[in-house]
């Protein structure tokens, strides 16, 4: 990744990193663990505040990515700034129900999102429902340490502890084993990264 374009960061960014921590790092071993094919394009769900399609953008790939509406696109925007734009198509679309055909995609990545979801097991049906198998599909989302982390965030800055959802990643990884021939297991600070490769069919 292009150490002259820096990423801009948010308010928990700055907190993280005086904490010793780095999203962006994280993110970012992820996907070159992933090893994500650069001629097809990647799904990224969802867009939230942008780090993700930052992160690939950045790294050449080109990137479609969907979120429940627009309120925040004009932040992720700003946070891929100008220069990588040009890498990204937004669209609006439900996690629960996702605007792609069966076995469409082959590229798809989900990273801080399966705890933010109403009904995840919806959303990973979907997920599994549109990935063709051919290419790759990484899902990540906070483990304990992380959690923690943003529970001590949460509190300063809200006066609350940050939803851990409804699905923790021992559960989420029962579920991507009964769907996937392959899952190769990333450990880092904040994350539990889970790389799938094939798929089964019912």
């Amino acid at each position: 990744m292009k150490q002259d374009n820096i990423i801009p960061k948010t308010d928990t960014d700055v907190i993280l990193n005086k904490s010793g921590y780095d999203l962006f790092e994280e993110y970012l071993k992820m996907i070159e663990f992933a090893n994500f094919n650069f001629n097809n394009y990647i799904l990224d769900l969802a867009t939230g505040t942008g780090r993700a399609s930052s992160v690939l953008s950045r790294l050449g790939y080109k990137v479609i990515t969907g979120d429940f509406n627009y309120k925040m696109k004009e932040e992720s925007e700003k946070r891929i700034t100008k220069e990588y734009l040009n890498k990204i198509l937004f669209v609006q679309l439900n996690m629960e129900n996702i605007p792609f055909y069966n076995d469409s995609v082959d590229n798809i990545i989900c990273l801080n999102t399966i705890h933010e979801l109403e009904n995840p097991l919806k959303c990973l049906i979907e997920l599994f429902r549109i990935y063709s198998g051919k290419g790759k599909m990484l899902i990540a989302d906070f483990n304990l340490s992380g959690f923690n982390i943003m529970d001590e965030i949460y509190k300063q800055r809200y006066g609350n502890i940050h939803s851990r959802g409804k699905l923790d990643n021992n559960q989420l990884l029962k579920i991507l084993n009964n769907n996937s021939f392959v899952i190769k297991k990333i450990e880092c600070s904040l994350n539990s990264g889970f790389l799938i490769e094939g798929k089964l069919y019912a």
